[in-house]
């Protein structure tokens, strides 16, 4: 005897009613919350930076970058190393450590031969004297952007070889977040989080988000490093979290391809963590009313103030 579950008719009339009403709804029953290809969601995501109105941290290795971006009056890029710029309109202004940890060193060398100097000599420690009472990262100037790019194009090693990139209208997310989406090789999203795998080699490598030869650094393991995407309610990118993997144990010297995918590596690092905040309510950022106007001297400092 086949035993045959009785149904109510009022209860089947309901049960019909919500079939009809989550096929009218685009959701086939039982599939809430399944998981999506995540690439395209996360391609939209990047639609709340084509405002240029948003604040971000970026921590990694070495320490956290902190930004507020409100196009197109201004910019604001801290740095914990490197120069820390605040944009305004076509003004620039800089905040940064000359020599970085050798500054005390320098300020030392330059007492101790000022006595022993020639006339000329003295001049340029008084000069060089007067750049570091600016550039002691600490203080404000006003300086010409182009004239420091152009220090950082010679061949000797300049700290303004890592300026903040500029925002813009056309290229609007200096956070990275979009070089991340661009490198992402499988994606799957669920509800407001996309998780998957990106192709670290594919990133540009001025950005300074891994290593400048991701490959050689990482191994093939460069190739699939896994992260987390979380989004807002409107589908806006808050966070991305990156997980590098570690150091290849001994640098490699064998072609990429003769790299096995299980070689030895150094213990993982601290992740890559973007977070994005204040779409659409960022405000300008201030200008330093006590910025001096940057010393002539620099300049010429600056093209080798890292060796």
């Amino acid at each position: 005897m086949v035993l045959r579950k009785i149904v109510p008719p009022a209860a089947a009339a309901v049960t019909a009613a919500l079939t009809l009403a989550a096929c009218a709804n685009g959701t086939p029953t039982g599939q809430a919350g399944a998981a999506s290809d995540g690439k395209p969601v996360l391609q939209q995501s990047l639609q709340g930076f084509k405002d240029g109105n948003y604040t971000f941290t970026r921590t990694q290795e070495g320490g956290t970058v902190s930004g507020a971006v409100h196009l197109p009056e201004g910019s604001l890029m801290e740095q914990p190393y490197g120069p820390t710029v605040l944009r305004s309109g076509k003004e620039f202004y800089m905040r940064y450590r000359i020599h970085a940890d050798g500054y005390e060193r320098y300020g030392q060398l330059y007492e101790e031969y000022a006595g022993k100097a020639t006339a000329a000599q003295a001049a340029e420690i008084k000069a060089a004297k007067k750049v570091m009472a600016q550039l002691d990262g600490k203080h404000w100037v006003h300086a010409d952007e182009k004239r420091l790019r152009a220090a950082a194009a010679e061949d000797d090693l300049s700290g303004m070889e890592s300026l903040p990139p500029v925002p813009s209208a056309g290229q609007p997310d200096v956070t990275g977040v979009s070089a991340l989406v661009g490198a992402v090789v499988s994606a799957e999203s669920t509800g407001t989080s996309v998780t998957g795998t990106l192709d670290g080699t594919k990133v540009d490598p001025e950005l300074g988000l891994f290593a400048n030869d991701p490959y050689y650094f990482y191994g093939p393991r460069a190739s699939a490093m896994p992260f987390e995407a979380a989004l807002d309610g409107q589908g806006r990118l808050t966070r991305i979290t990156v997980h590098v993997p570690g150091a290849l144990q001994a640098p490699a010297s064998a072609a990429p391809s003769a790299i096995p995918s299980d070689a030895p590596t150094e213990a993982p690092g601290a992740p890559l963590v973007i977070n994005v905040t204040g779409y659409g309510s960022t405000a300008v950022p201030a200008v330093p009313k006590d910025a001096a106007q940057l010393d002539p001297a620099a300049y010429g400092l600056l093209t080798n103030d890292v060796d």
